[in-house]
């Protein structure tokens, strides 16, 4: 007997589970990543490199979700992901048996980040077709509620187990056991969505509808071709940049940002002439039409009036928080003779995955609400100042390295909640430069900047650290708060945007 499939249920059922799934690989591999390879004495320098480049699945997703849309349902993708993530946490673990462990580990949590990204992409999906408009609003606070809760059970409860175990089975054994759990609650998530997710009728791949089979592999190979000529892009720039005796990390840094001006450059001039010159001609080639749709919202968005302002503001806006956020639990770890608070691994799950996710969140909620009363323009500036500001909490802790935690944990809450605030002004802004046509893919391009703002000045933050201690590495966050200031000086914020319209 065949077993009905529900086009739609309760979204209490699943909407809060989807996203407490949806956060768990991302803050395995952004957060809970810092803490393990610290533990089994990896250096700063190479945590905050690798870990870092580890955002390059979220900068690209942007380019693949198309293929979501066009492939499969966003079910099937929102499944299978998370069925592969759950291999990739067993992954983890076994790799940490062996003494290959860090290369291991590093192409695993690679593997997660890619499966992540494309969940996201697809889990976004399937909650919009799968709810009501109206539904959709209603259901925003309980997608970040519980997205916040999967990060403190990350980031916290997992931490502090790790830290507990350590003393009797060593950091290597400890942090396989909590990869084990981890793996076993996306299992038993695994087998509950399969189950109870909905089926949506929107819900289905576009190729058959609107695409050949061969314009689909046109557009394949096109998407082959086009990061093949990036990369090697990328390292023609570096090659060039090794000339002049920049090296890494300064020099994969300084050929991505290249790559960055180049590709807008192009896509202004040259690849919207392209675009043009097809939309005007009487006889179009049908092969194309998927490959010009991909590169029109491209085009589009990078002839915005203000395009070097906005990406300005994406890259530069969080470019002493990029930095900040890779070296916050080395420091909190590393002991007092090193310029640490030496704390341990239980206690940094108190004070930075719980007290500080906690902190952040009230933040953010806070800064929400305030821009709904006074709209984006009036608020971006106490915003600016709120995050930034803050920062200086890490300069007192690292001047004086308190031993007191309770005045290390409301030193962590001050500067998270400061962060969690302004941030709101960042998220706001994406969405208002989104609005228009195409706005998905553009809010899509928008996350994958926001991703490469993350990942560059991450890369360079350990190495800098080495170099030149806490103390000054704090100091030099403060004077990296100043690029934040200019670009926030520098963009146009709609009077009435963000202000909750009177009903």
């Amino acid at each position: 007997m065949a077993i009905q499939k529900a086009e739609s249920r309760n979204p209490w059922v699943w909407v809060p589970s989807l996203y407490f799934t949806e956060a768990i690989p991302y803050v395995m591999v952004m957060s809970v990543s810092v803490m393990m390879y610290k533990n089994l004495n990896v250096s700063n320098a190479d945590i905050a490199f690798f870990t870092s480049l580890l955002y390059f699945p979220w900068f690209l997703k942007f380019l693949w979700g198309p293929f979501i849309d066009m492939f499969k349902t966003k079910r099937f993708w929102t499944i299978t992901m998370q069925l592969i993530v759950a291999i990739a946490l067993f992954g983890i673990a076994i790799s940490l048996t062996t003494s290959s462990y860090w290369s291991l580990t590093l192409i695993v949590f690679a593997l997660m980040a890619f499966a992540s990204a494309t969940h996201d992409i697809a889990a976004d999906g399937l909650y919009l077709l799968s709810l009501k408009e109206e539904q959709q609003s209603a259901f925003v606070g309980v997608r970040s509620t519980f997205y916040r809760i999967a990060t403190i059970v990350g980031s916290g409860l997992l931490v502090v187990i790790a830290g507990q175990l350590a003393p009797s089975i060593g950091f290597k054994g400890a942090w396989s056991i909590v990869f084990v759990i981890a793996g076993v609650i996306f299992v038993l998530l695994f087998l509950y969505h399969k189950f109870i997710l909905p089926y949506p009728l929107q819900d289905k791949g576009t190729l058959k509808e609107k695409m050949s089979g061969s314009q689909i592999w046109f557009l394949f190979g096109g998407f082959i071709l086009f990061a093949a000529i990036f990369y090697v892009a990328f390292l023609i720039l570096s090659s060039i940049l090794s000339l002049f005796g920049i090296i890494a990390p300064w020099k994969t840094i300084a050929a991505t940002i290249l790559l960055v001006i180049v590709a807008v450059a192009l896509f202004r001039t040259y690849v919207a002439t392209f675009v043009e010159k097809f939309e005007k001609s009487e006889n179009k080639n049908a092969m194309l039409l998927p490959l010009i749709e991909f590169l029109r919202a491209f085009v589009i968005f990078m002839q915005k009036k203000d395009i070097w302002n906005i990406l300005g503001f994406l890259l530069f806006f969080r470019f002493a928080e990029a930095q900040l956020v890779k070296l916050v639990q080395p420091f909190l770890l590393d002991p007092i003779e090193k310029g640490g608070l030496g704390l341990t691994t239980s206690e940094v799950g108190i004070v930075y995955g719980t007290v500080g996710i906690i902190a952040l969140t009230v933040g953010g909620l806070i800064g929400g609400y305030v821009i709904s009363k006074k709209g984006l323009k009036w608020w971006l500036w106490p915003m600016v100042l709120i995050m930034h500001t803050p920062d200086l909490a890490f300069v007192y802790l690292s001047q004086y390295q308190p031993a007191n935690f309770v005045l290390i944990n409301l030193a962590v809450a001050f500067e998270q909640f400061g962060y969690g605030f302004g941030f709101t002004a960042y998220m706001m802004y994406m969405i208002m430069i989104s609005q228009g046509e195409h706005k998905t893919a553009h809010f899509a391009i928008c996350t994958g900047i926001m991703a490469l703002g993350m990942m560059l000045p991450g890369m360079y933050s350990g190495a800098l650290q080495e170099q030149i201690g806490y103390s000054n590495f704090f100091l030099w966050v403060i004077i990296s708060t100043i690029p934040g200031f200019i670009v926030a000086a520098l963009v146009k914020i709609e009077p009435e945007f963000g202000k909750k319209k009177a009903v």
